[in-house]
């Protein structure tokens, strides 16, 4: 009895006495040139996916590994090997840092990723990436109501003034090249971080203000003649800040007393009234110093209805010689401020710098971390997503993880070693073509059995 198979193109014939194992040993002897060329193309696809994104930031580049493939028998024949490739991913190695001037630039050295997310609402599936080569995006406007301030800055805590001015204004949030919207903890102006919850991080200039802050402590140094007469008069000009950040001015005047080194403060506030003080006789040691008290504490009652309740150091003042000096005084507290700018730091911190000198955390910059970071899904645009064998991301503050700093002015580009890689190109193409070879040999020997007549 004869057997016929069909295989493309050709028709076999065999006998029944060993035609079904020769044949079957031929297809089999095929299957594996051509795994190992199919295995070999999706390895050179990989290793120019590499080369092509060297210079990608964030791009974490893909190997091909085998593994043998063994089908079932065949009648008496032994089972048909051959490989399958499969991709294994080096998402935890550490790209290059490279230096940029772009102060948007960020790059994480070490463990860890960045959160976005795509939608401004929260909604959307969490991504994570290594990418820091961070943009602004504007999402929607405000209306802006206010008043001009004496110096231009635009003055949106008080409510009244002069010069009202209302207009509206583009909100920026930190996003990643994809638009996504980089996430981030809430910092308070105590410098206290919620860490319940990620939010966007909106940073133009009407996103935060630095609520003023009434003046409670000052320093006055001056040097009183020693020598002046009783009765002898000397004034120190100064001003002060109220509850609502208004500079108000006053005067520290200093009366010579009768006797030697005896000198009398008090304070004449320009619009307002002066309550109480205490001391206000003080007596300077024989060399010009002053032993004790060395600080006055007094209460102003202003025109406006705002008070003030200071304590003033003059442990620094002296009386000594001839003439008057008036050396410095310093105060704290200080009016409302506008969000200037904003900058990063090592510790994750989003800086802000406001137009009243004060310059504090915004927000702060957390990363994720997985349990098996080379198994987290690749999604388009240098994202990666968590998948059951990545494990859930543990979210933590970049000073407490322990195991990365941020970097400013730096971006990570691609781990993409290039000489690795055109080395791996010689070996696959190598083998490429030892497959193709057995290939060949194998069609040249159906060819022959095609011609064999029974």
């Amino acid at each position: 009895m004869n057997i016929s198979i069909t295989f493309g193109d050709f028709k076999f014939s065999f006998s029944k006495n060993g035609g079904r194992g020769q044949i079957m040993a031929l297809i089999g002897s095929m299957t594996s040139p051509i795994q190992g060329m199919l295995a070999q193309a999706s390895a050179f696809g990989a290793i120019s996916d590499n080369i092509t994104n060297m210079n990608t930031g964030g791009f974490k580049t893909t190997d091909i590994r085998f593994k043998t493939v063994l089908a079932s028998k065949f009648f008496n024949n032994g089972d048909v090997g051959g490989i399958m490739p499969i991709r294994a991913h080096n998402i935890e190695g550490q790209g290059s840092l490279n230096s940029t001037t772009n102060p948007l630039n960020l790059a994480i050295s070490g463990k860890g990723f960045f959160i976005v997310k795509p939608q401004f609402d929260g909604t959307g599936d969490t991504r994570y990436t290594r990418d820091g080569n961070l943009e602004l995006k504007n999402q929607g406007t405000e209306t802006v109501n206010g008043f001009v301030r004496d110096n231009g800055d635009i003055d949106i805590i008080s409510q009244t003034g002069e010069n009202p001015i209302s207009f509206d204004v583009d909100r920026a949030f930190l996003t990643d090249k994809n638009g996504n919207f980089l996430q981030g903890f809430l910092v308070d102006e105590t410098g206290v971080v919620d860490d319940t919850q990620t939010v966007n991080m909106r940073v133009d200039q009407f996103a935060f203000i630095s609520d003023s802050s009434a003046t409670t402590t000052t320093t006055l140094i001056n040097t009183l003649p020693s020598t002046a007469a009783p009765g002898s008069v000397e004034r120190a000009k100064a001003s002060v800040f109220d509850a609502n950040g208004v500079l108000k001015s006053l005067e520290f005047v200093w009366t010579k007393g009768t006797a030697a080194q005896n000198w009398s403060l008090n304070v004449e506030p320009t619009a307002g009234t002066l309550t109480t003080i205490t001391p206000t006789s003080f007596d300077f040691s024989s060399s010009g110093e002053l032993p004790n008290p060395t600080t006055s504490s007094f209460n102003i009652t202003w025109d406006d209805g705002q008070t003030s309740e200071i304590t003033t150091d003059i442990s620094l003042t002296r009386s000594i010689g001839s003439t008057f000096f008036y050396s410095e005084f310093q105060k704290n507290g200080r009016s409302p401020g506008d969000l200037q700018d904003f900058s990063f730091d090592h510790n994750g911190n989003v800086n802000g710098r406001f137009s009243n000198g004060v310059v504090r955390p915004l927000y702060k910059i957390p990363l994720a971390t997985f349990a098996n970071t080379n198994r987290l899904a690749i999604e388009q645009g240098n994202l990666f997503s968590e998948t059951p064998e990545s494990g859930t991301a543990l979210v933590r503050e970049v000073d407490k993880l322990g195991v990365a700093q941020l970097v400013p002015f730096f971006n990570e580009v691609s781990n993409v070693n290039l000489g690795s890689e055109f080395q791996t190109m010689i070996l696959v193409q190598q083998a490429y073509n030892s497959s193709a070879t057995v290939f060949k040999t194998v069609d040249e020997m159906i060819s022959q059995a095609a011609d064999l007549k029974r």
